[in-house]
């Protein structure tokens, strides 16, 4: 009754709000009146009345319906703003020019988008509403194309003031500004390098090289023109291979099957085999022929998963192959580029948009179809992390543009209801289920006879081996995951007992669904004590994928098994905190991840692997003593990955995760393992041991490690800022330091580049001051209340402008700005404004401007970071994130507690002079919002003290 009642309040809210959108939107169009009430003293009062009840009847209970609640909270909030507004604005009749200035099209369409996005959340989170929601997203989406229609038509360009080099960085390519002197045109292979190099991304070869090979030759029938018994397989291999040779069946073809049965393994068979491509070679006559291939992997970085980095890779691929298309395929970029400066280009780094990549395939493809073909090997469309069908409308559209005689398409995916309706009737297609027998036989057979035991016994019995094999992979329905899993359990509990007969009791045993087999290995078939040791690997593998996703560092995505190695077990909180840093010793290094190796692999029952990567480009790899050891090198370095899609699937979606992390210790904190591993890590070089200044080669690390401990949850032992100290007294011990200088830090090189350090203000403790703009809550706390506890004992510190904690705590109040930083605390900012002392001073103390040198307070920096916020487009009209509009206002508001209100910002380049009420009526007028409003009433009730 309890969900009845909630689904219903949320229903009644969304229905009310929508109604304003479309008393809005007929204002704005004149005309349009279908089921518009423009009474808006009526609306008010329903909407209220609705979001009351929202806010009123809201249970504690799942996250996401708290999100959703809380977003209906916070658009019923700012609609009643909005609302007041006209209705203080129009006592009678409403003048629609004035109301559209009030109320401009910019908010609606907002209003709009934000309405529909939490209907898609409602029918997501409350499956009895989705009837409800369907009539009010109908309505929206009508209103939205008339919205679409009419910014079209008013659309105006946006003027940007920023034109310097350096705020270039992270432009898209269409916005970086061509530079108006007389060109000193740059080497025509520079400028192709540096576009290459720009679409790369540290992960695009990942999934790939980690999808599993086929085994022996048990794909070789598809090539080798042996005689074929089974029908199914007959008909694939002749309209696969007349497919790659001819253009008789069209530009597509669609690989499907089931959850495991190869799908991957069969792609990358197919795109990398030689006979493949001499088929395609017949295909191109005499054109030359050029094939590129993606893998999206829902497990794997966005890059991985998205269309940015399908289009980033593909390109990458075909330019690669082809360097004099690069210019063709980026005209504009690339005469731009040429144009530049060695320190323009550098500091020009571009950011990749789907619409600029799009353009330049087009471009591309443009340009080398009529002289060359081109076949294309995408796999995993299901794991493509958008919109099905736009994916499958952006291939179907490029053989339709092409005319499908140059172009051809590989695809395969899971046969999910969007893919059999796109490409089952339409394009030729097999499902790799049907085709599977005889190569899951074989590879039974053989994986079997890997054990010299099970071999001879096999060639004693072999009516017996045929009718276990056979069982084997009719058991595994189509599904080669399942045959591969069985095998190993066979050959595992075998050794055990060594007869036959086990590896008979043992199939039998196993369940023929994936779900029920993982559920049996990882649950069942372990004891408790297994089980936790279980979540903890598990716990370990996510906290680094949510971290990693976090700072978007897509190589850290996967653990390597050194980074494990010292993570697994709670004995190593003693050597982290008591070991000199000594040179790992290839015995040491052989120990360590053999013993992690044996714990994936007995914990996880198989169901995870360890990748060796091939050392890539300009790949550092660690140089040890002799070739025995070069097994000990390419362990450290191998990724912990899971063997399929599918286990993760179940772990994350099928609740198993979830249940691994209930039965862990309640002292376990996975983050905590993380940053003590970076510390042991730091303390078991693998290399010879040196001094030096080159901080990029710590700092990937560093920021995995800083993040890890802002992720920190339990820690009942205090271990965070013990091992946050030893991390920062290890890299003190290793940084080579310069005498001259008295303030020189490791840390100090994380703020900015030498050329403004050299000429900024001294940073003090500029491990704290890091520790600070990582919103590292507990550390901060604790230091800054110790360190004030020694005030008398030290030294005083002279007036020198340096930068005080609360600026470090604020510099990302509204927006990342694309870096690895977390937002703006309010905890940490809260403690820093309630606990003033010498090292942290208030909210109004002068200091100098890092950059500038320019006399500036905390509370000044704030209100300037607002203001840039609004000119840059960092505020979103009702915001529904509570890492929005709603935690920035928040600090704001614990601001004012302290702050001068009376205080001016002084014009700058971009804006003219403003109060600090000011600063806040403009952003309430922009946005209408409550959160906003609220500030603003605060700030004239102090005035008024």
């Amino acid at each position: 009754m309890a969900a009845r009642a909630n689904v219903d309040t949320v229903s009644e809210f969304l229905a009310r709000a929508v109604d304003v959108c479309h008393a809005v939107r007929g204002i704005h169009s004149l005309g349009y009146t279908d089921r518009c009430d423009t009474d808006f003293a009526r609306l008010l009062e329903g909407l209220t009345h609705s979001v009351k009840r929202v806010h009123v009847e809201g249970e504690e209970g799942e996250y996401e319906k708290s999100l959703i609640r809380f977003a209906c909270v916070q658009i019923g909030n700012d609609l009643v703003v909005h609302v007041n507004r006209v209705l203080n604005a129009f006592s009678d009749s409403i003048d629609v020019a004035g109301f559209c200035k009030l109320w401009p099209l910019d908010d609606v369409t907002a209003l709009n988008a934000r309405l529909r996005q939490v209907l898609h959340q409602c029918q997501d989170t409350f499956p009895s509403s989705h009837e409800l929601c369907l009539p009010l997203l109908a309505d929206l989406q009508l209103t939205s194309r008339d919205l679409e229609s009419e910014e079209t038509e008013t659309e105006s360009p946006i003027e940007h003031t920023e034109t310097t080099a350096q705020d270039d960085a992270g432009k898209s390519p269409g916005q970086i500004p061509v530079i108006p002197r007389p060109p000193r045109l740059a080497p025509v292979g520079l400028i192709n390098d540096f576009i290459l190099e720009s679409l790369s991304y540290k992960s695009m070869h990942d999934r790939e090289s980690q999808v599993t090979e086929a085994h022996a030759k048990t794909l070789d029938w598809i090539f080798d023109n042996s005689p074929i018994n089974q029908s199914l397989r007959r008909n694939f291999r002749d309209s696969f291979v007349s497919w790659l040779s001819t253009t008789e069946l069209g530009p597509i073809y669609w690989i499907t099957g089931k959850p495991g049965s190869g799908k991957s393994t069969l792609v990358r068979y197919l795109s990398q085999h030689p006979v493949a491509l001499y088929h395609l070679r017949r295909w191109g006559g005499k054109k030359k022929v050029n094939t590129a291939g993606f893998f999206f992997w829902t497990s794997g970085s966005q890059q991985q998963r998205s269309q940015t980095g399908l289009l980033r890779y593909l390109l990458h691929q075909l330019l690669s192959s082809d360097p004099e298309l690069i210019e063709k395929a980026f005209p504009d970029l690339w005469s731009r580029l040429r144009q530049m400066t060695t320190k323009e280009r550098v500091n020009s780094a571009l950011e990749w948009t789907v619409q600029d990549l799009q353009a330049a395939f087009h471009s591309l493809l443009d340009a080398a179809l009529p002289s060359v073909n081109v076949c294309l090997f995408i796999d995993g469309l299901d794991e493509f992390d958008g919109d099905h069908v736009q994916i499958i409308n952006f291939f179907k559209d490029l053989t339709s543009r092409y005319d499908g005689k140059s172009l051809k398409l590989c695809l395969s995916s899971r046969p999910w209801d969007v893919f059999e309706k796109a490409f089952e009737a339409s394009v030729p297609n097999t499902k790799l289920q049907d085709l599977s027998y005889d190569d899951m036989y074989c590879y039974a057979a053989d994986t079997l006879k890997t054990n010299d035991h099970i071999r001879r016994i096999m060639k004693q019995n072999p009516d017996s081996t045929h009718l276990l094999i056979t069982t084997v992979v009719e058991q595994a329905n189509g599904v080669f995951l399942w045959v591969r899993l069985a095998v190993e359990r066979m050959l595992v509990t075998f050794q055990k007992n060594c007869e036959f007969e086990v590896l008979e009791t043992t199939l039998k045993e196993l369940p023929t669904e994936l779900d029920d087999l993982f559920e049996k290995l990882l649950f069942k078939d372990q004891t408790s004590s297994e089980i936790m040791q279980t979540a903890t690997l598990f716990q370990l593998m996510r906290a680094r994928e949510i971290v990693a996703g976090f700072i978007k560092d897509e190589s850290s995505n996967s653990l390597t098994v050194w980074e494990l190695a010292f993570a697994l077990f709670k004995e190593d909180d003693v050597v982290a905190l008591d070991r000199e840093v000594v040179e790992a010793t290839d015995k040491e290094i052989q120990r360590r991840c053999g013993t992690a190796v044996q714990y994936i692999q007995a914990r996880f029952s198989r169901l995870l692997n360890v990748h060796v990567a091939k050392p890539m480009g300009n790949m550092r790899v660690p140089k040890f003593q002799n070739k025995n050891a070069n097994v000990a090198s390419l362990i450290t370095t191998s990724k912990v990955i899971y063997i399929h899609r599918t286990v993760r699937d179940w772990l994350m979606d099928g609740g198993a995760g979830k249940r691994l992390e209930t039965l862990q210790s309640t002292e376990f904190d996975p983050h905590i393992r993380h940053l003590r591993s970076y510390v042991l890590r730091l303390k078991h070089p693998l290399e010879e041991i040196e001094h030096h200044r080159r901080l990029d080669e710590w700092y990937p690390d560093i920021a995995l490690a800083m993040t890890h401990a802002r992720y920190i949850i339990r820690d009942p032992q205090g271990l965070q800022r013990k091992f946050l100290d030893e991390m920062d007294k290890t890299l003190s011990w290793l940084w080579l330091k310069k005498p001259s200088d008295p303030y020189d830090h490791w840390a100090k090189s994380t703020f900015g580049a030498y050329e403004i350090r050299m000429k900024a203000p001294p940073i003090h403790r500029p491990f704290l001051c890091l520790a600070t703009k990582f919103s590292l809550t507990d550390y901060v706390c604790q230091e800054v209340e110790d360190l004030s506890r020694e005030e008398p004992a030290v030294e005083e510190e002279e007036e020198d402008g340096s930068t005080p904690l609360l600026s470090y705590a604020t510099e990302f109040l509204c927006s990342r700005n694309k870096t690895i930083f977390p937002m703006s605390s309010p905890q940490l900012v809260r403690w820093l404004l309630n606990n003033p002392s010498r090292i942290n001073p208030g909210p109004n103390h002068e200091y100098k401007h890092f950059i500038t040198h320019q006399s500036i307070t905390p509370w000044l920096s704030v209100l300037r970071y607002l203001r840039d916020a609004k000119r840059r487009g960092w505020i979103e009209y009702y915001d529904i994130n509570p890492e929005g509009t709603a935690r920035w206002a928040e600090i704001v508001r614990e601001f004012l507690q302290f702050s001068d209100v009376r205080a001016v910002v002084l014009k700058d380049m971009w804006d003219p002079e403003i109060t600090a009420l000011g600063v806040i009526e403009m952003l309430e007028e922009t946005y209408g919002s409550a959160e906003v409003q609220r500030i603003r009433v605060l700030m004239e009730k102090k005035m008024a003290q």
